[in-house]
Parts: C-alpha cells; structure tokens; sequence
C-alpha cells in the first residue's frame, strides 16, 4: 500500500517538477525577450532626442537668420523710399 502511494506520488512529483522546470525556462525566455524590446525602444527614442536636439539647432540658426534678413529687408526698403 505504502509503495502503491510512493510510485504514485514520484509519477506525478516527477512530472510537477519537469512542469515547473518548463514553466519557468518560458517566464525567463518571455523576459529575456520583452527586455530586448524594452532596450530597443530606449534605443529609439534616444536617437529620437538626439534630432530632435538637432532639429532645434538648426531651427534657432534658422531664425536667427530670418532675423537679420528682415533687419535688411526693412533698412533696404527704408532707403528705397
């Protein structure tokens, strides 16, 4: 009786235990996985500052330029009057 109990027991602990090993072989997999992605989108979005920064440069020489053409516009148009 006892060892009826004990194979049992050692059949379905042996599969638990097989089960539990797969089980958390997949949770380590799928996070492995979701912080790969998690790394890539940092990636993105600091390449995405990086021109935003550029954009914004280039913006403020832009219209520091805009600046000092309508500074020459307004002078060139007061001395053709």
């Amino acid at each position: 009786m006892i060892s009826l109990l004990l194979s049992s027991a050692i059949q379905y602990g042996g599969a638990m235990l097989v089960g539990i090993i797969v089980g958390l072989l997949f949770k380590s997999f799928f996070a492995s996985q979701v912080q790969k992605k998690i790394r890539g989108y940092q990636g993105d979005i600091i390449r995405s500052h990086a021109r935003i920064l550029e954009l914004e440069a280039l913006n403020d020489r832009l219209e520091k330029r805009l600046q000092g053409a309508e500074t020459t516009f307004k002078n060139d148009l007061l001395v053709m009057n």
